[in-house]
Formats: structure tokens, C-alpha cells, sequence
């Protein structure tokens, strides 16, 4: 299905016939369809919208730039669309999708009544992501480095030899930098989301006094987001906010999790 906002056309899976609205935002180079698995196991608890972010899927963006304005007005036509309008909504977000969800969270927390994080990216300040979207020498160099990434290659190269990279980061890396076409699109897709900085000592007061009731998910074994990136969101008290870790990588959307993770998010709340 498809939605027109501004000028732009926003693709979204619908699941589910719940009274609840549930928006999910999927990680990088994925689409609404990859929460499929975990709508069969919500489908009577929430109706599920998930759209294809900008530059993924089948979402048309016409601009250059993607901020925490532009989300919420997809959100909110998508609620309308489906017959929410005014309500509030749960809102859940995978990998760079959870970041996104969690910016969102800190500037419209009263829009939203559950917050979902399954393995979210955001909870960590990556130097080399700061530089490569924050500073204009980094975006030059970052773009330079797309079109002739041998030095990176190399160096990877060296930090497995050395034991200074993990296994699983190389691997993951290499999924999205082996090919023109898929350095093409980190590029511009990093670029695009660069404004989506959660302020994390900020979310953690709003999600205590909204209160917003929140679970964060892990993989036991991932190396990309590891469970102990919750320490900064969890810190203090942690009344409202839950962590589940659950024994897999950091592939969460898998059919073999669907249920536990359903049931984590249909109980959160009810404590």
C-alpha cells in the first residue's frame, strides 16, 4: 500500500486488525515486510503499519535531507489512513530503526504510549559515524572512500589478522561494502538519517516521567549492537523499562523469535 506525503510516496505493509495502532520502522537496507514474522503472533493485539524508510524499499523520497519532522508527519498520515487518528500509537524500531524510534520517542513522547527496541542502533556514539555525518572534511572523506574503499579493505584486513576486529563485524561490513551499487546507498542513506542523534539522559527522564512504558531486546551473541549498549537508557531506576535478551545474533526479525518477542511487547505496559 502506498501513501502520499508532500511530494513524496511512502510504502507500508499493514498486518493486523488490533484496537491498538503499532508503527514499525525497519533496520538498515530493509522494509516494512521483514516484521511479517512478528505480525502472525500480534495480529489480534495490534494493527501493525511498517513502512519502507526513505531510500529502502519501495518509499520514493524526492529530498536530500530526512528529519524527526518528516517522520511524524509520515506517522501521523499513516495513523489517519488507518483509522487512528488522535490516538496514541506503540512504537517500534529494529537496528537503524531503533534509533530513528528513539529520537522520535525524545521529541514526541506524547504521541506514543509503548516503546519497542530490538537491538537499536543509537545507544552509542560511534566516532566514525560523527564524522563521516556531522562534519563537512568527514562527509567528503566518507564519500571518497565509497568510491575507492581499497585502504578499507586493507586495513580490515589487518584488524581480523590482529584480533582488533571481530569476526562478525568484518563479515557485516563486507555485506554492505563489497558492491558500487550497495556503497552507493550507505552513503547516501547515512547521510540522509545524520539527524537522528538521541539525546539518551534526556529520553531517560521522559520515559520515567511520561512515563512511557519501554522494552529493549538483544542478541545474546551480537556483535553489531551488544546487549551492554543498554547500560545508558537503563541507568538509575528503571521503573518503565524493561531488557530482554534473547539467544540469537543480531538478526531479531527471524520467525524462530516472533513469539517471544510478541509476547515481551503485549506485556509491556502491564506490570
Amino acid at each position: 500500500m502506498f501513501i502520499q506525503v508532500g511530494q513524496h510516496t511512502i510504502h507500508y505493509e499493514c498486518y493486523g486488525s488490533g484496537p491498538t495502532l503499532l508503527c514499525c520502522l525497519p533496520g538498515y537496507g530493509e522494509t516494512g515486510k521483514d516484521f511479517e514474522p512478528l505480525a502472525r503472533e500480534l495480529g489480534q493485539h495490534y494493527t501493525m503499519v511498517c513502512p519502507d524508510l526513505p531510500l529502502q524499499g519501495q518509499t520514493t523520497w524526492l529530498q536530500d535531507s530526512f528529519e524527526i519532522t518528516d517522520l511524524h508527519q509520515i506517522l501521523q498520515v499513516l495513523a489517519t489512513r488507518e483509522g487512528f487518528a488522535g490516538q496514541t500509537m506503540a512504537l517500534a524500531g529494529y537496528s537503524m530503526g531503533g534509533r530513528l524510534a528513539l529520537a522520535y520517542a525524545q521529541e514526541f513522547p506524547g504521541t506514543l504510549n509503548r516503546l519497542i527496541l530490538l537491538a537499536p542502533d543509537g545507544l552509542h556514539q560511534n566516532f566514525w559515524y560523527w564524522f563521516s555525518t556531522q562534519t563537512k572534511a568527514g562527509n567528503n572523506f566518507f564519500n571518497a572512500t565509497m568510491h575507492k574503499p581499497g585502504w578499507l579493505f586493507w586495513l580490515m584486513k589487518w584488524g581480523r589478522r590482529l584480533n582488533l576486529l571481530n569476526e562478525s563485524i568484518v563479515k557485516f561490513s563486507h555485506r554492505y561494502l563489497d558492491d558500487p551499487i550497495q556503497r552507493k546507498s550507505l552513503y547516501e542513506r547515512w547521510t540522509l538519517f545524520r539527524n537522528f542523534r538521541p539525546y539518551l539522559p534526556g529520553l531517560h527522564k521522559i520515559i520515567l516521567a511520561q512515563p512511557l512504558p519501554t522494552v529493549l531486546i538483544f542478541g545474546h551473541f551480537d556483535r553489531i549492537i551488544p546487549p551492554k549498549r543498554s547500560k545508558k537508557i537503563t541507568a538509575g531506576k528503571q521503573i518503565n523499562i524493561r531488557v530482554i535478551i534473547l539467544e540469537a545474533g543480531h538478526r531479531l526479525l527471524k520467525p524462530q523469535f516472533a513469539a517471544t518477542i510478541a509476547s515481551a511487547i503485549i506485556s509491556t505496559g502491564k506490570e
